[in-house]
């Protein structure tokens, strides 16, 4: 499924698609490639990869049916996502059929991470072994059972304090929804027994809080 050549081992980006691809074998040869798009194929596990270890940036995977058994197919020969990649910032691995994120906690150089449309349910499997991953900025996991929870935007950005970005929420933004949210709720239980002068006191309080929340919410997105 890909071509023949003696300059194959030159190629930098290669997609292949809708070409009921099941294994990856070819993939030793491709020594520089740093782009890799196996998106909508037939694949249930993930083998191989060894030769881009320290080469490869992105790796699309979506739109397949691989599994967590199938992610770590080979992880005693340690092939696949079972190793280290030293430059990999993008993974997507929309799409499938994962029910943990455990993985992923070894890929520290991780930036972009798409996981859209899983069976991801709970935090244990979800959102807690995400913490390692101290460079990722953005993730995306809408679609999936976990997203249906009210805080988990609001966990998965305590969790990743880096994140700038989850599913199509600036996390600023999840932070001033949150003081407004706190401030609403203390100004209906405090202002009913309040003189006319603590509540203007209380509401300047309440100004400055917001106030504080836009600012972190702009450096957060610089």
């Amino acid at each position: 499924f890909l071509p023949h050549t003696q300059h194959i081992q030159q190629y930098c980006f290669k997609k292949i698609s809708r070409t009921n691809v099941h294994h990856d074998e070819t993939y030793k040869k491709l020594t520089k490639l740093k782009r890799l798009d196996v998106q909508s194929n037939r694949l249930t596990s993930i083998s191989n990869l060894s030769s881009q270890t320290a080469t490869l940036e992105e790796l699309y995977l979506a739109d397949n049916g691989i599994t967590d058994e199938g992610l770590f197919a080979d992880i005693e020969t340690k092939t696949g996502l079972s190793q280290s990649f030293s430059t990999l910032n993008t993974l997507d691995l929309s799409k499938n059929k994962l029910a943990t994120t455990k993985h992923f906690s070894h890929l520290t150089t991780l930036e972009e991470l798409w996981l859209s449309t899983n069976d991801i349910a709970n935090f244990e499997d979800g959102v807690h072994p995400l913490e390692s991953l101290t460079n990722l900025e953005g993730i995306y996991m809408e679609y999936n059972p976990i997203a249906s929870q009210f805080d988990y935007r609001t966990t998965l950005s305590k969790v990743v304090p880096n994140l700038t970005q989850i599913d199509a929420t600036m996390v600023g933004a999840l932070v001033l929804a949150s003081v407004n949210q706190n401030v609403c709720a203390t100004s209906t239980s405090t202002t009913s027994t309040m003189s006319v002068e603590d509540t203007m006191r209380h509401y300047q309080e309440m100004a400055v809080s917001r106030a504080k929340a836009e600012t972190h919410g702009t450096e957060q997105q610089k």
